[in-house]
């Protein structure tokens, strides 16, 4: 597969970018799993046991969202790699980041601002009836924002994928394999039919790591391919990377 890199610098992220994308996909999913959850019938039993996991639940949503910022790294450097001059890698680029901005708030109010409002001091019914309503808008607020973010997100992958539809071999693949993924989620969160609680939240982050982790492995097959062809043109500054 030919790949046209337009400038050498713009490949020099791209092994690092790689190795984002095959790796950190796994290590959320793992961290995923040890998401905190409780079961509680009332205000105060919740307010207990959210005061009880607040800090393990900063930990947990603190990792998610630097790792959130790491997979936007990787992918923003890969769409540099294609030219954000040209409108598909930029327009992914944009819905990325919109999409970041939706997954990284969200998960600010699932594992900050929730805890926060439960170990505030209360005392009696009425401080308890309060405290329920900040916690119910809290985490209305947090669907909100993941829906929206993932559905950013999906219109990002779709545009992406739709740029590596122009290359060949395993790229192609990956770009189809992302389209049908963008649209077939964009579509599910957009009629209700994916509501993005905890269990569906980590099937589509399956789904969704999946894709980048073949992402990644373009990248990876494409910066080795490119530095061959760099040292094989004397450092030129129009390269193709064969995948």
């Amino acid at each position: 597969m030919s790949v046209t890199l337009h400038q050498v610098d713009s490949i020099k992220g791209l092994r690092l970018a790689g190795w984002l994308l095959v790796v950190v996909p796994l290590l959320s999913l793992l961290v995923l799993a040890h998401h905190p959850t409780i079961a509680a019938h009332d205000a105060h039993e919740a307010a207990s046991q959210l005061g009880a996991i607040a800090a393990f639940a900063g930990i947990v949503h603190g990792t998610l969202i630097a790792m959130q910022c790491a997979l936007l790294y990787a992918l923003l450097t890969w769409l540099v790699s294609r030219d954000l001059l040209h409108a598909l890698p930029r327009a992914a680029a944009v819905m990325l980041v919109l999409g970041a901005v939706g997954v990284i708030g969200a998960a600010l109010i699932d594992g900050f601002m929730v805890a926060r409002v439960a170990t505030f001091p209360h005392d009696g019914d009425p401080d308890l009836h309060i405290m329920d309503q900040l916690i119910r808008y809290s985490m209305s607020l947090n669907q909100v924002l993941i829906v929206a973010g993932e559905s950013a997100m999906s219109v990002g992958f779709a545009c992406l994928s739709v740029d590596l539809l122009g290359l060949r071999g395993g790229a192609r693949c990956v770009g189809v394999f992302g389209l049908v993924l963008g649209i077939a989620s964009l579509i599910a969160l957009l009629t209700g039919r994916l509501v993005l609680h905890l269990h569906w939240m980590q099937w589509l982050f399956a789904a969704q790591s999946v894709w980048m982790i073949c992402l990644g492995v373009v990248m990876l097959r494409t910066s080795a391919a490119a530095h061959q062809q760099q040292l094989g043109m004397g450092g030129a500054n129009h390269i193709d990377a064969v995948n």
